[in-house]
């Protein structure tokens, strides 16, 4: 009898939610997100989302950056929450009428290059080499002051950044964007715009507020130079997946004999290798990638659990790397995929 996916799942999720995937009802993973929902309970769900995505591994280590960038500013705040709400109305259209995956982006090793550079630049500027004021509006003349563009910039790059993630909570508003604008709703375009929103919401908030923190002065310094060595790990590791990118190599699978939840997982090492003939059934694939650190975090916690190692038993585990989201989008069953990690269930 031949394979078939059965179900399918994205995104990072806890050991509950992952064990729910497991166990799901064949074809139940494909329901549609919001089903039944009013357009007010939706909206507020995806605004809800939004500020939940401020959480993720990608944003929680960027903080230090953002108040960097925002300083004693709401207006600058404002305009880095409106950059993230934007990029992901954008992105969103792209989504739903050109079917953007966003992995594709941040396996990009071009756009990588220019994170690096970002970091590179911020870095120094902490290190004192150069000086790049983001903490306040200096007065330009008598009544003019910047007008925040670079704030407003490193929102769409933030959201960028959370989107290569690809929460949980993304990938289900996508979905339901691109098939209420399929059935010709053309307002359900906005619904990525208002994930925008609840996820810059904090930042203006958070420009204000650090009007009440002392002023800068010579102590700042060592803080600045703690920051800065925090912002070159970020343009290493970008550095190192530009390079793997340019190179056209990726990354040896981890060794799974202590880090998978079961015994017998195979490593594929690229989706073109990817054979399930005459594997033993059910068949869980997981695809992962080098620069998705969710599913790293996956891999360290969800994963590790005692719970799903014992859900696993009598499953074949197959880890999938995928560092080209255009590989894996060509095979037949995995055509659905919006980003990593990705997980799908064939029996």
């Amino acid at each position: 009898m031949m394979l078939a996916a059965v179900r399918l799942a994205e995104g990072f999720m806890n050991v509950e939610d992952f064990l729910a995937f497991l166990t799901a009802a064949n074809g139940a993973a494909g329901a549609e997100p919001f089903a039944g929902m009013a357009w007010g309970g939706i909206l507020a769900a995806a605004f809800l989302g939004g500020l939940a995505m401020n959480l993720t591994p990608c944003v929680l280590p960027m903080v230090p950056i953002n108040l960097m960038i925002i300083g004693k500013s709401a207006k600058r705040g404002a305009l880095y929450g409106l950059g993230i709400a934007l990029a992901y109305g954008a992105m969103g259209v792209l989504a739903a009428v050109g079917g953007l995956a966003f992995g594709k982006i941040q396996a990009n090793p071009y756009f990588n290059v220019a994170i690096a550079a970002i970091f590179v630049a911020l870095g120094l500027s902490l290190m004192g080499v150069f000086a790049i004021d983001f903490s306040r509006a200096r007065k330009v003349g008598a009544h003019r002051e910047p007008n925040g563009f670079f704030a407003f910039f490193m929102g769409v790059v933030g959201a960028v950044l959370a989107g290569a993630c690809v929460a949980p909570i993304l990938i289900a508003v996508l979905l339901l964007t691109a098939k209420l604008y399929a059935d010709g709703n053309v307002f359900a375009l906005g619904l990525p715009f208002v994930l925008g929103l609840g996820m810059g919401a904090p930042w203006p908030f958070a420009g204000a507020g650090l009007k009440v923190l002392p002023k800068p002065g010579a102590w700042m310094t060592k803080v600045n130079k703690l920051f800065g060595l925090l912002v070159f790990c970020f343009a290493a590791w970008y550095g190192y997946l530009a390079y793997t990118g340019f190179r056209g190599k990726t990354a040896a699978p981890a060794a799974p004999a202590e880090t998978t939840p079961a015994a017998g997982v195979i490593n594929v090492a690229s989706p073109k290798e990817l054979n399930l003939d005459g594997l033993p059934r059910p068949i869980l694939v997981d695809c992962w990638a080098t620069w998705c650190k969710n599913c790293t975090a996956m891999e360290r916690t969800t994963l590790k659990d005692p719970q799903v190692r014992d859900a696993l038993k009598g499953w074949t585990v197959i880890r999938l790397q995928a560092e080209d989201i255009d590989e894996l989008l060509a095979l037949p069953d995995f055509a659905d995929i919006h980003g990593l990690p990705a997980f799908v269930v064939f029996e």
